[in-house]
């Protein structure tokens, strides 16, 4: 049954895949054209405030004000990307912690038939456990007490 199926799966997924494909390349072309028209738009732009900033403060200094707002809006998206990042990159730590704890659970249950069934390894385990439970249930974040003098709150 299943030999029959497989052209069938198969033709399905080509079309897909082609699908998929196509629509890509449609996307990458259009978005292509449009970055040139922004980047287009964009220099005319930058032309009419060089003409209309040289008429009030000249030539010069208009030159400098555009450059200085380039270099201003640089650095606020540089900020940008970099709090992006980093809240990013907590994200994916706080993902890895609970991956982590995900299979070390996993691997608990699954070593648990084995050590249920010896009488030693289970007398041995269940404090182990009990431990482990603890330190788990016992990770919370310390805080400082309100009336504390070295929170410098009395200065």
């Amino acid at each position: 049954m299943l030999k029959l199926l497989a052209p069938l799966l198969t033709s399905l997924a080509a079309g897909e895949v082609g699908l998929v494909v196509s629509r890509a390349k449609q996307s990458a072309i259009f978005a292509a054209i449009i970055a040139v028209l922004v980047t287009i738009g964009a220099v005319f732009l930058l032309v009419a405030a060089q003409i209309s900033l040289a008429e009030h403060y000249g030539p010069l200094y208009a030159a400098l004000i555009i450059a200085g707002s380039a270099f201003g809006l640089a650095i606020i998206a540089y900020i940008a990307m970099k709090i992006a990042s980093s809240s990013a990159r907590r994200r994916q730590e706080e993902r890895a912690k609970v991956d982590t704890s995900t299979v070390l659970t996993i691997a608990a249950l699954a070593v648990a038939p084995a050590l249920l069934r010896s009488r030693a390894l289970l007398l041995l385990t269940v404090p182990l456990v009990a431990f482990g439970g603890l330190s788990l249930a016992g990770k919370k974040k310390k805080r400082r007490p309100r009336n504390d003098p070295s929170a410098g709150g009395g200065i």
